[in-house]
């Protein structure tokens, strides 16, 4: 399955670990102050529920996210970012969420204040995954309508190609959010003048570099690739 589809499960199923969880929170606090037994239950097993439910989505944006990576853990820029609020949050999550399981939804005093310490700090950072992703997005929004609009200041060439336009548009959709709308660099390289061969550049773009930079070989095309590359020979 290609990275397209990958990237549409992670973005469809991101939202609920951090409502449900967020929930889960909720339903246990309003139960630790209900003074009603039966309300007390049903609320505890409702946030009980939301947990289970929480942690399942959570785990499955968390296994989207990887095939959609090929297995980088956290990558550069925003999308480090981003990892950093993951990964604790999924694997506090699975903590305690796991440790209510096999408790089978039943604390003692004591146990279930560590646990809703625990799975607030949980909530929270689930929250800030959910908010890093969406900055990550309207940063490469962002570059994509800047690069736009500098380029319609600019008066037209006759250097200017179909494929270098191309190359330049999946630049801004794909590249821009690391190295900039101008590939000049952010937390990225500088592009220009760039003097590796073009097998190289595609290589790189392929595979990607672990820890610094995303893999688009299950992304764009060979010709896409090519017609990257052809943009990037057009930065002096």
């Amino acid at each position: 399955m290609s990275a397209t589809f990958w990237r549409q499960i992670h973005g469809g199923s991101t939202h609920f670990p951090i409502v449900l969880l967020l929930a889960s929170v909720v339903f246990d606090f309003i139960a630790s102050r209900s003074r009603d037994e039966g309300v007390r239950r049903g609320l505890y097993g409702a946030g009980f529920g939301s947990a289970v439910v929480g942690l399942l989505g959570a785990i499955g944006a968390a296994t989207a996210g990887l095939m959609m990576t090929r297995g980088r853990m956290l990558g550069g820029g925003y999308e480090r970012t981003h990892h950093l609020f993951v990964w604790p949050a999924v694997i506090s999550c699975l903590l305690f969420v796991g440790w209510r399981v096999l408790k089978g939804g039943r604390f003692p005093k004591r146990g279930l204040r560590i646990y809703f310490a625990g799975m607030s700090v949980a909530a929270a950072l689930m929250v800030g995954a959910g908010y890093s992703g969406g900055e990550m997005l309207l940063a490469a929004e962002k570059a994509d309508v800047s690069a736009s609009s500098s380029s319609e200041d600019r008066p037209s060439t006759s250097s200017q190609t179909p494929v270098t336009d191309a190359g330049r548009q999946l630049f801004l959709k794909n590249c821009a959010h690391c190295h900039g709308p101008d590939a000049r660099g952010d937390e990225g390289p500088d592009l220009h003048n760039l003097d590796w061969s073009d097998e190289q550049i595609a290589a790189r773009i392929r595979n990607g570099k672990r820890g610094q930079m995303t893999a688009f070989a299950g992304k764009l095309s060979p010709e896409q690739i090519s017609d990257v590359i052809a943009y990037l020979r057009t930065l002096r």
